[in-house]
Protein backbone atom coordinates (compact mmCIF):
# COMPACT_ATOMS: atom_id res chain seq x y z
CA UNK A 1 0.00 0.00 0.00
CA UNK A 2 3.44 2.28 0.05
CA UNK A 3 3.14 2.85 -3.42
CA UNK A 4 5.77 2.62 -5.86
CA UNK A 5 8.07 4.62 -4.02
CA UNK A 6 8.03 1.78 -0.98
CA UNK A 7 8.84 -0.58 -3.63
CA UNK A 8 11.67 1.22 -5.02
CA UNK A 9 13.25 1.40 -1.53
CA UNK A 10 12.60 -2.15 -1.14
CA UNK A 11 14.62 -2.89 -4.25
CA UNK A 12 17.48 -1.48 -3.49
CA UNK A 13 17.51 -3.59 0.30
CA UNK A 14 17.97 -6.63 -1.91
CA UNK A 15 21.15 -8.17 -0.35
CA UNK A 16 24.46 -9.20 -1.78
CA UNK A 17 25.75 -11.56 0.78
CA UNK A 18 24.34 -14.58 2.92
CA UNK A 19 24.66 -12.56 6.22
CA UNK A 20 22.91 -9.23 4.91
CA UNK A 21 19.85 -11.94 3.59
CA UNK A 22 19.50 -13.01 7.35
CA UNK A 23 19.74 -9.40 8.52
CA UNK A 24 17.19 -8.82 6.45
CA UNK A 25 15.07 -11.22 7.38
CA UNK A 26 15.29 -10.91 10.86
CA UNK A 27 14.38 -7.58 10.51
CA UNK A 28 11.35 -8.28 8.99
CA UNK A 29 10.37 -10.26 12.07
CA UNK A 30 11.81 -13.98 11.10
CA UNK A 31 13.23 -16.12 13.39
CA UNK A 32 16.44 -16.46 12.43
CA UNK A 33 19.43 -18.77 14.34
CA UNK A 34 21.19 -16.06 16.04
CA UNK A 35 24.64 -17.84 16.85
CA UNK A 36 26.04 -17.23 13.21
CA UNK A 37 29.23 -15.89 12.60
CA UNK A 38 31.21 -14.20 9.82
CA UNK A 39 34.83 -16.23 9.52
CA UNK A 40 37.49 -14.58 7.88
CA UNK A 41 39.15 -17.58 7.55
CA UNK A 42 39.71 -21.37 7.80
CA UNK A 43 40.95 -20.86 11.38
CA UNK A 44 37.95 -19.11 11.93
CA UNK A 45 35.85 -21.42 10.77
CA UNK A 46 37.91 -24.38 12.87
CA UNK A 47 37.29 -22.04 16.33
CA UNK A 48 33.86 -21.60 15.71
CA UNK A 49 33.56 -25.67 15.16
CA UNK A 50 35.39 -26.10 18.39
CA UNK A 51 33.21 -23.72 20.44
CA UNK A 52 30.36 -25.63 19.79
CA UNK A 53 31.42 -28.86 19.44
CA UNK A 54 30.62 -28.65 23.90
CA UNK A 55 28.38 -25.33 23.90
CA UNK A 56 25.72 -27.47 21.32
CA UNK A 57 24.43 -29.86 24.56
CA UNK A 58 22.61 -26.25 25.61
CA UNK A 59 21.05 -25.97 22.65
CA UNK A 60 17.20 -26.46 22.97
CA UNK A 61 17.59 -28.59 19.87
CA UNK A 62 20.01 -31.27 18.98
CA UNK A 63 22.25 -30.39 16.57
CA UNK A 64 25.31 -32.98 14.87
CA UNK A 65 27.79 -30.07 12.88
CA UNK A 66 27.61 -26.91 11.89
CA UNK A 67 27.16 -25.33 7.97
CA UNK A 68 29.84 -23.57 6.40
CA UNK A 69 28.95 -21.29 3.30
CA UNK A 70 30.23 -18.82 1.31
CA UNK A 71 29.08 -15.52 1.89
CA UNK A 72 28.96 -13.68 -1.55
CA UNK A 73 25.60 -14.88 -3.61
CA UNK A 74 27.62 -13.78 -6.22
CA UNK A 75 30.23 -17.17 -5.31
CA UNK A 76 27.22 -19.60 -4.63
CA UNK A 77 26.11 -18.82 -8.39
CA UNK A 78 29.18 -19.27 -9.59
CA UNK A 79 29.92 -22.52 -7.95
CA UNK A 80 25.58 -23.95 -8.62
CA UNK A 81 25.17 -27.11 -7.61
CA UNK A 82 25.52 -30.84 -7.70
CA UNK A 83 22.62 -33.28 -8.66
CA UNK A 84 21.32 -32.85 -4.81
CA UNK A 85 23.94 -30.36 -3.09
CA UNK A 86 24.83 -26.68 -3.40
CA UNK A 87 28.84 -26.69 -3.91
CA UNK A 88 28.86 -23.33 -1.67
CA UNK A 89 28.24 -25.27 1.41
CA UNK A 90 29.49 -27.93 3.11
CA UNK A 91 28.75 -29.69 6.48
CA UNK A 92 31.12 -30.17 9.16
CA UNK A 93 29.84 -32.90 11.75
CA UNK A 94 30.53 -33.93 14.75
CA UNK A 95 31.33 -37.37 16.11
CA UNK A 96 28.54 -39.11 16.82
CA UNK A 97 27.26 -39.82 20.33
CA UNK A 98 28.15 -43.24 21.49
CA UNK A 99 26.72 -45.28 24.36
CA UNK A 100 27.39 -48.54 25.54
CA UNK A 101 24.61 -51.64 26.09
CA UNK A 102 24.10 -55.56 26.11
CA UNK A 103 23.47 -57.26 22.86
CA UNK A 104 20.64 -60.37 23.87
CA UNK A 105 20.14 -60.76 20.45
CA UNK A 106 20.62 -60.63 16.95
CA UNK A 107 17.62 -61.27 14.14
CA UNK A 108 18.31 -61.34 10.55
CA UNK A 109 16.29 -59.33 7.75
CA UNK A 110 15.60 -59.71 4.41
CA UNK A 111 14.82 -57.03 1.90
CA UNK A 112 13.38 -56.46 -1.46
CA UNK A 113 16.30 -57.33 -3.11
CA UNK A 114 17.40 -60.28 -1.18
CA UNK A 115 19.69 -58.70 0.82
CA UNK A 116 20.02 -60.37 4.53
CA UNK A 117 20.88 -57.82 6.97
CA UNK A 118 21.94 -59.01 10.77
CA UNK A 119 20.16 -56.49 13.68
CA UNK A 120 21.26 -56.06 16.91
CA UNK A 121 18.84 -56.48 19.26
CA UNK A 122 19.57 -54.50 22.54
CA UNK A 123 18.75 -53.20 25.54
CA UNK A 124 17.06 -50.11 25.40
CA UNK A 125 19.34 -47.29 25.95
CA UNK A 126 18.78 -43.46 25.42
CA UNK A 127 20.66 -42.39 22.49
CA UNK A 128 20.69 -38.98 20.62
CA UNK A 129 17.60 -37.79 22.02
CA UNK A 130 15.90 -41.34 21.08
CA UNK A 131 15.48 -44.67 22.70
CA UNK A 132 17.82 -47.14 20.97
CA UNK A 133 16.29 -51.30 21.14
CA UNK A 134 17.81 -51.99 17.40
CA UNK A 135 20.79 -51.48 15.61
CA UNK A 136 22.27 -52.75 12.19
CA UNK A 137 25.11 -54.91 12.25
CA UNK A 138 25.25 -54.41 8.05
CA UNK A 139 26.78 -57.87 6.82
CA UNK A 140 28.28 -60.94 7.20
CA UNK A 141 32.01 -59.39 7.06
CA UNK A 142 30.76 -56.97 9.66
CA UNK A 143 29.98 -59.37 11.95
CA UNK A 144 33.36 -61.49 11.37
CA UNK A 145 35.04 -57.51 12.12
CA UNK A 146 33.56 -56.98 15.50
CA UNK A 147 33.59 -60.87 16.16
CA UNK A 148 30.56 -60.28 17.84
CA UNK A 149 28.82 -62.68 20.54
CA UNK A 150 25.31 -62.57 22.24
CA UNK A 151 25.30 -61.38 25.64
CA UNK A 152 28.16 -58.77 24.66
CA UNK A 153 28.47 -54.95 26.08
CA UNK A 154 28.57 -53.14 22.79
CA UNK A 155 28.78 -49.54 21.93
CA UNK A 156 26.05 -47.77 19.49
CA UNK A 157 25.93 -44.92 18.00
CA UNK A 158 23.69 -43.29 15.02
CA UNK A 159 25.64 -43.21 11.77
CA UNK A 160 24.30 -39.87 10.25
CA UNK A 161 22.64 -38.96 13.68
CA UNK A 162 19.65 -41.47 12.41
CA UNK A 163 20.89 -45.01 11.77
CA UNK A 164 22.06 -47.07 14.74
CA UNK A 165 24.49 -49.29 14.53
CA UNK A 166 26.81 -51.24 16.33
CA UNK A 167 30.28 -49.21 16.37
CA UNK A 168 32.50 -52.20 18.48
CA UNK A 169 32.59 -55.01 21.07
CA UNK A 170 33.59 -54.54 24.51
CA UNK A 171 34.93 -58.34 24.64
CA UNK A 172 36.62 -57.65 28.18
CA UNK A 173 33.46 -58.05 29.22
CA UNK A 174 32.09 -60.71 27.64
CA UNK A 175 30.04 -63.32 30.14
CA UNK A 176 31.34 -66.99 29.56
CA UNK A 177 28.50 -68.18 28.46
CA UNK A 178 28.32 -66.36 25.23
CA UNK A 179 27.40 -67.55 21.90
CA UNK A 180 29.50 -66.61 18.42
CA UNK A 181 26.67 -64.95 16.35
CA UNK A 182 27.36 -65.69 12.11
CA UNK A 183 25.38 -65.30 9.50
CA UNK A 184 22.95 -67.84 8.29
CA UNK A 185 23.22 -70.24 5.40
CA UNK A 186 19.56 -70.25 4.49
CA UNK A 187 17.18 -68.22 4.00
CA UNK A 188 15.03 -66.94 7.28
CA UNK A 189 12.11 -66.73 5.40
CA UNK A 190 11.95 -69.24 2.91
CA UNK A 191 14.62 -71.69 3.44
CA UNK A 192 16.57 -71.44 0.31
CA UNK A 193 20.26 -71.45 0.20
CA UNK A 194 22.07 -67.87 0.98
CA UNK A 195 24.46 -67.08 -1.92
CA UNK A 196 27.36 -64.31 -1.37
CA UNK A 197 28.27 -63.23 -4.56
CA UNK A 198 32.41 -62.72 -5.29
CA UNK A 199 33.09 -59.32 -4.33
CA UNK A 200 29.96 -57.76 -2.72
CA UNK A 201 29.52 -57.55 0.84
CA UNK A 202 25.71 -58.85 0.95
CA UNK A 203 24.43 -61.98 1.34
CA UNK A 204 21.29 -62.11 -0.76
CA UNK A 205 18.30 -64.46 -1.02
CA UNK A 206 17.89 -65.12 -4.88
CA UNK A 207 14.66 -67.48 -4.27
CA UNK A 208 12.48 -64.43 -6.53
CA UNK A 209 8.98 -65.87 -4.63
CA UNK A 210 10.64 -65.80 -0.81
CA UNK A 211 7.44 -63.87 0.76
CA UNK A 212 10.13 -61.45 2.16
CA UNK A 213 11.17 -60.43 -0.93
CA UNK A 214 7.94 -60.12 -2.80
CA UNK A 215 6.25 -58.38 0.61
CA UNK A 216 8.69 -55.80 -0.16
CA UNK A 217 9.17 -55.98 -3.98
CA UNK A 218 4.81 -54.88 -3.48
CA UNK A 219 5.22 -52.57 -0.35
CA UNK A 220 8.17 -51.05 -2.66
CA UNK A 221 5.28 -50.77 -5.89
CA UNK A 222 2.51 -49.26 -3.19
CA UNK A 223 4.87 -46.11 -2.04
CA UNK A 224 3.75 -42.66 -2.69
CA UNK A 225 6.61 -41.70 -5.06
CA UNK A 226 5.76 -45.17 -7.06
CA UNK A 227 2.40 -45.82 -7.61
CA UNK A 228 0.73 -44.36 -4.78
CA UNK A 229 -1.88 -47.49 -4.13
CA UNK A 230 -3.19 -45.06 -1.08
CA UNK A 231 -4.71 -47.53 2.16
CA UNK A 232 -2.46 -50.52 0.84
CA UNK A 233 0.24 -50.43 4.28
CA UNK A 234 2.06 -53.52 5.08
CA UNK A 235 0.09 -55.07 6.90
CA UNK A 236 -2.23 -55.65 4.07
CA UNK A 237 0.75 -56.37 1.83
CA UNK A 238 1.61 -59.05 4.21
CA UNK A 239 -1.86 -60.61 4.42
CA UNK A 240 -2.11 -60.91 0.68
CA UNK A 241 1.75 -62.62 0.18
CA UNK A 242 0.50 -65.38 3.41
CA UNK A 243 -2.57 -65.98 1.97
CA UNK A 244 -1.33 -66.42 -1.66
CA UNK A 245 -3.14 -63.69 -3.10
CA UNK A 246 -0.66 -61.77 -4.39
CA UNK A 247 2.91 -63.37 -5.60
CA UNK A 248 4.33 -60.30 -8.10
CA UNK A 249 2.97 -56.59 -8.38
CA UNK A 250 1.37 -57.84 -11.50
CA UNK A 251 -1.09 -59.91 -8.78
CA UNK A 252 -2.17 -56.60 -7.30
CA UNK A 253 -4.37 -55.79 -10.66
CA UNK A 254 -6.25 -59.41 -10.38
CA UNK A 255 -7.98 -58.34 -6.87
CA UNK A 256 -11.78 -58.05 -6.21
CA UNK A 257 -13.85 -56.89 -3.71
CA UNK A 258 -14.35 -60.52 -3.54
CA UNK A 259 -11.21 -62.10 -3.29
CA UNK A 260 -9.88 -59.60 -0.58
CA UNK A 261 -13.06 -59.87 1.97
CA UNK A 262 -11.68 -63.33 3.81
CA UNK A 263 -9.07 -61.01 4.56
CA UNK A 264 -8.29 -60.21 9.13
CA UNK A 265 -10.30 -57.09 9.80
CA UNK A 266 -11.57 -56.54 6.06
CA UNK A 267 -14.85 -55.38 5.06
CA UNK A 268 -16.90 -54.46 1.73
CA UNK A 269 -16.67 -51.06 1.63
CA UNK A 270 -12.36 -51.27 3.14
CA UNK A 271 -12.22 -53.98 0.48
CA UNK A 272 -13.50 -51.70 -2.57
CA UNK A 273 -11.23 -48.72 -1.24
CA UNK A 274 -8.44 -50.75 -2.17
CA UNK A 275 -9.67 -52.33 -5.60
CA UNK A 276 -10.25 -48.47 -6.63
CA UNK A 277 -6.90 -46.83 -5.61
CA UNK A 278 -5.77 -50.22 -7.47
CA UNK A 279 -7.40 -49.00 -10.30
CA UNK A 280 -6.45 -45.62 -10.13
CA UNK A 281 -2.56 -46.65 -9.74
CA UNK A 282 -2.62 -47.01 -13.53
CA UNK A 283 -3.06 -43.71 -14.11
CA UNK A 284 0.50 -43.04 -12.64
CA UNK A 285 3.20 -41.88 -15.28
CA UNK A 286 5.61 -43.69 -16.67
CA UNK A 287 8.98 -42.53 -14.72
CA UNK A 288 6.85 -43.79 -11.57
CA UNK A 289 6.24 -47.08 -12.90
CA UNK A 290 10.29 -47.54 -13.60
CA UNK A 291 10.72 -46.58 -10.37
CA UNK A 292 8.13 -48.82 -8.87
CA UNK A 293 9.58 -52.12 -10.33
CA UNK A 294 12.75 -51.37 -7.78
CA UNK A 295 15.80 -52.11 -10.03
CA UNK A 296 18.65 -51.64 -8.23
CA UNK A 297 20.29 -48.62 -8.32
CA UNK A 298 17.23 -46.84 -9.94
CA UNK A 299 15.66 -44.24 -7.23
CA UNK A 300 13.19 -41.62 -7.90
CA UNK A 301 15.43 -39.44 -9.88
CA UNK A 302 17.60 -41.47 -12.26
CA UNK A 303 14.10 -43.06 -12.78
CA UNK A 304 12.68 -39.62 -13.70
CA UNK A 305 15.64 -39.18 -16.34
CA UNK A 306 15.38 -42.80 -17.88
CA UNK A 307 11.99 -41.90 -18.37
CA UNK A 308 12.63 -38.83 -20.17
CA UNK A 309 15.29 -40.37 -22.14
CA UNK A 310 13.78 -43.86 -23.42
CA UNK A 311 10.46 -42.78 -23.63
CA UNK A 312 8.86 -46.14 -23.96
CA UNK A 313 9.64 -49.71 -21.73
CA UNK A 314 10.52 -50.84 -25.27
CA UNK A 315 13.18 -48.27 -25.57
CA UNK A 316 14.67 -48.86 -22.37
CA UNK A 317 14.06 -52.89 -22.44
CA UNK A 318 16.04 -53.04 -25.62
CA UNK A 319 19.07 -50.26 -24.89
CA UNK A 320 22.62 -51.45 -24.50
CA UNK A 321 24.40 -50.90 -21.02
CA UNK A 322 26.83 -48.59 -23.15
CA UNK A 323 23.48 -46.81 -24.67
CA UNK A 324 21.93 -46.41 -21.38
CA UNK A 325 25.50 -45.31 -19.77
CA UNK A 326 25.33 -42.04 -22.67
CA UNK A 327 22.50 -40.81 -20.45
CA UNK A 328 23.54 -38.16 -18.45
CA UNK A 329 24.56 -38.77 -14.46
CA UNK A 330 23.76 -42.40 -15.47
CA UNK A 331 26.77 -44.68 -14.86
CA UNK A 332 27.94 -47.72 -16.26
CA UNK A 333 26.80 -49.67 -13.06
CA UNK A 334 23.66 -48.07 -13.14
CA UNK A 335 23.25 -48.91 -16.94
CA UNK A 336 25.01 -53.00 -16.57
CA UNK A 337 21.71 -53.05 -13.34
CA UNK A 338 19.34 -51.68 -15.84
CA UNK A 339 20.02 -53.67 -19.04
CA UNK A 340 20.51 -57.33 -16.87
CA UNK A 341 17.14 -56.77 -15.24
CA UNK A 342 15.38 -56.64 -18.33
CA UNK A 343 16.94 -59.49 -19.81
CA UNK A 344 15.18 -61.56 -16.94
CA UNK A 345 12.39 -63.85 -18.40
CA UNK A 346 10.38 -63.30 -15.29
CA UNK A 347 11.37 -59.34 -15.18
CA UNK A 348 10.21 -59.40 -18.82
CA UNK A 349 7.06 -61.39 -17.99
CA UNK A 350 6.29 -59.45 -15.17
CA UNK A 351 6.03 -56.33 -18.17
CA UNK A 352 3.90 -58.17 -20.45
CA UNK A 353 1.30 -58.81 -17.65
CA UNK A 354 1.50 -54.65 -16.61
CA UNK A 355 0.99 -53.75 -20.36
CA UNK A 356 -2.28 -56.17 -20.18
CA UNK A 357 -3.37 -54.37 -17.17
CA UNK A 358 -2.74 -51.39 -19.04
CA UNK A 359 -0.75 -49.77 -16.70
CA UNK A 360 1.67 -46.59 -18.05
CA UNK A 361 4.92 -47.78 -20.08
CA UNK A 362 5.03 -45.24 -22.05
CA UNK A 363 5.40 -41.32 -21.82
CA UNK A 364 2.18 -39.60 -23.30
CA UNK A 365 2.10 -38.06 -26.30
CA UNK A 366 2.24 -34.91 -24.84
CA UNK A 367 5.42 -35.43 -23.00
CA UNK A 368 7.14 -37.40 -25.88
CA UNK A 369 6.51 -33.80 -27.83
CA UNK A 370 7.82 -31.75 -25.45
CA UNK A 371 10.91 -34.10 -24.78
CA UNK A 372 11.33 -33.60 -28.49
CA UNK A 373 10.87 -29.92 -28.39
CA UNK A 374 12.87 -29.53 -25.60
CA UNK A 375 15.96 -31.93 -26.80
CA UNK A 376 19.36 -30.80 -27.70
CA UNK A 377 18.70 -32.06 -31.45
CA UNK A 378 15.20 -30.71 -31.53
CA UNK A 379 14.50 -29.70 -35.13
CA UNK A 380 17.57 -30.74 -36.48
CA UNK A 381 18.04 -33.75 -39.71
CA UNK A 382 20.88 -36.17 -39.20
CA UNK A 383 22.17 -38.61 -41.49
CA UNK A 384 24.28 -41.85 -40.62
CA UNK A 385 27.36 -43.46 -42.66
CA UNK A 386 29.81 -45.48 -42.08
CA UNK A 387 30.35 -47.85 -38.90
CA UNK A 388 30.00 -46.16 -35.76
CA UNK A 389 33.13 -47.62 -32.92
CA UNK A 390 30.83 -48.90 -30.46
CA UNK A 391 26.60 -47.78 -31.54
CA UNK A 392 24.71 -50.01 -34.10
CA UNK A 393 22.72 -48.03 -36.63
CA UNK A 394 19.21 -48.93 -34.60
CA UNK A 395 20.94 -47.16 -31.08
CA UNK A 396 22.50 -44.69 -32.83
CA UNK A 397 18.65 -43.87 -34.86
CA UNK A 398 17.14 -44.24 -30.82
CA UNK A 399 19.66 -41.52 -29.27
CA UNK A 400 18.54 -39.17 -32.45
CA UNK A 401 15.20 -39.28 -32.29
CA UNK A 402 15.44 -39.23 -28.09
CA UNK A 403 17.42 -35.88 -28.36
CA UNK A 404 14.04 -34.07 -30.71
CA UNK A 405 15.95 -35.13 -33.88
CA UNK A 406 15.24 -36.34 -37.24
CA UNK A 407 17.40 -39.30 -39.12
CA UNK A 408 17.34 -39.30 -42.33
CA UNK A 409 18.89 -41.39 -45.31
CA UNK A 410 20.21 -39.23 -47.54
CA UNK A 411 21.82 -35.88 -47.64
CA UNK A 412 20.06 -32.88 -48.43
CA UNK A 413 20.44 -29.50 -48.37
CA UNK A 414 18.04 -29.70 -45.39
CA UNK A 415 21.03 -32.19 -43.59
CA UNK A 416 21.66 -30.41 -40.45
CA UNK A 417 24.64 -32.73 -39.31
CA UNK A 418 26.25 -36.13 -41.09
CA UNK A 419 27.45 -38.48 -38.08
CA UNK A 420 30.53 -40.92 -40.18
CA UNK A 421 32.02 -44.13 -39.16
CA UNK A 422 34.69 -46.03 -40.59
CA UNK A 423 34.12 -46.85 -44.16
CA UNK A 424 32.08 -43.74 -44.99
CA UNK A 425 31.41 -43.14 -48.05
CA UNK A 426 29.48 -40.97 -50.82
CA UNK A 427 27.41 -39.47 -48.35
CA UNK A 428 30.42 -38.26 -46.46
CA UNK A 429 31.98 -36.58 -49.48
CA UNK A 430 28.43 -35.33 -50.77
CA UNK A 431 28.24 -33.69 -47.23
CA UNK A 432 31.52 -32.04 -47.85
CA UNK A 433 30.04 -30.32 -50.71
CA UNK A 434 27.26 -29.21 -48.95
CA UNK A 435 29.27 -27.61 -46.13
CA UNK A 436 27.39 -30.53 -43.74
CA UNK A 437 28.63 -30.03 -40.06
CA UNK A 438 30.84 -33.64 -39.80
CA UNK A 439 30.31 -35.50 -36.58
CA UNK A 440 32.35 -38.39 -35.09
CA UNK A 441 30.43 -40.67 -32.38
CA UNK A 442 32.11 -39.17 -29.75
CA UNK A 443 31.11 -35.60 -30.99
CA UNK A 444 27.52 -36.84 -30.94
CA UNK A 445 27.63 -38.17 -27.76
CA UNK A 446 28.63 -34.93 -26.53
CA UNK A 447 26.44 -33.08 -28.01
CA UNK A 448 23.43 -35.02 -26.91
CA UNK A 449 24.35 -35.51 -23.53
Amino acid sequence: SGGAGEIEKLALQVPATQWDALQLLQSLGFRVNPNRQICQSAADVQAYYNEWATKRAQLSYLTDGVVVKLNDFVLQQQLGFTQKFPRWAVALKYPAEEVPTVLENVSFQVGRTGAVTPVAELRPVQLAGTTVARATLHNADRLAELDIHRGDTVIVRKAGEIIPEVVRVLAELRPEDATNVTMPTRCPECDSPLVKPEGEAVTRCINSSCPAIVQGAISHWTRRDALDIEGLGEKWVKQLVEQGLVESVADLYSLTVESLLPLDRMGQQLAQKLVDAIAASKARPWASVLYGLGIRHVGTVNAKTLAQHFLTVEDLSTASPDEIATVHTIGPEIAQSVAQWFQVPANQTLIARLAQAKLQLAATPEEQAQAAAAGPLAGKTLVLTGTLPTLTRPEATKLIEAAGGKVTSSVSKATDYLVAGEKAGSKLTKAEGLGVIILSEAELLTLIT
